[in-house]
């Protein structure tokens, strides 16, 4: 018997994930330069599936680190075999970074979050 998820990214809660548009994303951490990538589930018990670390030098935007954490990376090896699940992920994190993400907007909003960090440190000065 197979169902619909079989070969395909799933997160514990159950929510099958078919390609990256499927996650949402959450630049709440602005200050520290952070993306959120959340399970598209609202009700899931884990809600956050990874993220995506940032520098801005330069004016330019430098991805440090992006990873899903252990228990959703851990539940699709399970499911689907070490190769496979961490093949499907790194695509997915590379789609997310390359194709869901709207730089540009989050390059203006880092530069706002800057410059309110250097009047707020030249006002404690």
């Amino acid at each position: 018997m197979t169902n619909g998820s079989e070969g395909k990214v799933q997160c514990p809660c159950g929510r099958t994930i078919n390609d990256a548009s499927d996650y949402k994303l959450l630049y709440l951490k602005k200050e520290q330069y952070e993306i959120d990538i959340l399970c598209p589930n609202d009700t899931c018990f884990l809600r956050e599936l990874g993220f995506i670390k940032f520098a801005v030098e330069d004016n330019n935007l430098k991805i440090l680190k992006a990873s899903f954490y252990p228990p959703f990376v851990t539940w699709n090896v399970a499911r689907l075999g070490k190769e496979k699940a961490t093949q499907m992920l790194k695509q997915h994190l590379r789609d997310i970074i390359n194709n869901q993400i709207d730089w540009a907007k989050i390059r203006e909003g880092a530069k706002k979050v800057a410059e309110e960090e250097a009047s707020r440190a030249a006002s404690e000065s």
